[in-house]
């Protein structure tokens, strides 16, 4: 009688196990950040995905909280705000400012989880170094482009198009490079 009873104990623990959720497939938070650098500005693309579980649910609940005409853009803000909470740009070692910020959200594949792109946009003073930071690293991968804006010196960069993970702080040495003047107006293309 005793090994009968075991191996009812031993069913019905695998199918308690077994009922869960996913349980033991769970994603961390995935951002993306790529460096564009122009003559007279750093763009940031962020492409960000909460981890599963809690981190998820609790992105989905802070914008449930919200009049129902007003969640699709609370989730876009608070999408935006964990995108970019762990990271900083600052040029010679002070803080910039974003200067524009665009956001938009969708579903990854499947619909599982919400995502969020964002293009934001800084100007770039002269300085001698540009650096990037990350607070979470492990979920943050880097790559950068110099747009033929003679920026970056490109001879003691890391390799442009690379994605770099794991990285806390992302430095670019800065040349005098291109030039923030606006065109004339006689220069300015036509726009017929």
């Amino acid at each position: 009688m005793r090994p009968r009873f075991l191996w009812l104990v031993a069913t019905a623990l695998a199918m308690t196990v077994a009922g869960r959720p996913a349980w033991g497939h769970r994603f961390p938070a995935v951002r993306t950040v790529v460096v564009q650098v122009e003559s007279c500005e750093v763009v940031l693309l962020v492409g960000y995905r909460p981890g599963t579980g809690e981190p998820t649910e609790a992105i989905l609940a802070r914008a449930a909280s919200t009049p129902k005409s007003q969640s699709r853009d609370a989730l876009r803000d608070t999408l935006a705000t964990y995108a970019m909470a762990p990271l900083a740009v600052e040029i010679d070692g002070k803080r910039a400012v974003p200067t524009n910020v665009r956001a938009k959200i969708g579903l990854e594949p499947g619909g599982a989880r919400p995502m969020v792109v964002l293009l934001v946009s800084f100007s770039l003073e002269a300085g001698h170094t540009l650096a990037v930071h990350s607070s979470d690293p492990r979920s943050t991968r880097i790559s950068w482009q110099d747009r033929d804006s003679h920026r970056i010196a490109i001879a003691d960069a890391p390799a442009q198009g690379h994605s770099f993970t794991g990285v806390a702080s992302f430095l670019l040495g800065l040349t005098s490079g291109g030039s923030c003047d606006s065109p004339s107006p006689s220069s300015r293309p036509s726009s017929r």
